[in-house]
């Protein structure tokens, strides 16, 4: 006897950000919901035909390929049009205003660390003389 598992399928827009470059993008997926046989819920998540990880595990940006990514709830996006347009404008700014050089996060790390060293150095040395 051949056991038939009960289950559906449904489409879901995923919205994503990346949290380095700011780009905001949607995925859609085909969520296959069903029975084991055994009582217990299996999810299998589909992108263009093939197998992928849900929308919160190994996410990468598609522009700058950081991991760093957040998702939204089904349908964020089509509810903050607005949020949306301004975030991609934001991520844009950057390039525009410094002729298509963005600025690096890591150069902003260094910059500030180099300057709490040079004031930690500067209050040692006081701290010495006296």
């Amino acid at each position: 006897m051949i056991k038939v598992r009960e289950g559906f399928s449904a489409y879901e827009t995923w919205p994503f950000e990346c949290l380095r470059c700011l780009l905001v993008w949607e995925e859609e997926y085909l969520v296959r919901r069903m029975s084991d046989g055994h009582g217990n819920d299996v999810v299998v998540w589909t992108r263009e035909g093939t197998q992928v990880q849900p929308p919160w595990s190994g996410m990468t940006c598609p522009a700058c390929g950081c991991g760093s990514v957040t998702t939204f709830p089904t349908g964020y996006l089509s509810h903050q049009a607005a949020i949306a347009r301004a975030r991609a404008a934001a991520a844009a700014t950057p390039f525009a205003t410094t002729g298509g050089r963005g600025h690096s996060p890591i150069m902003t790390y260094a910059l500030l660390a180099f300057s709490l060293l040079v004031i930690t150095s500067v209050e040692v040395y006081e701290k010495v003389l006296r």
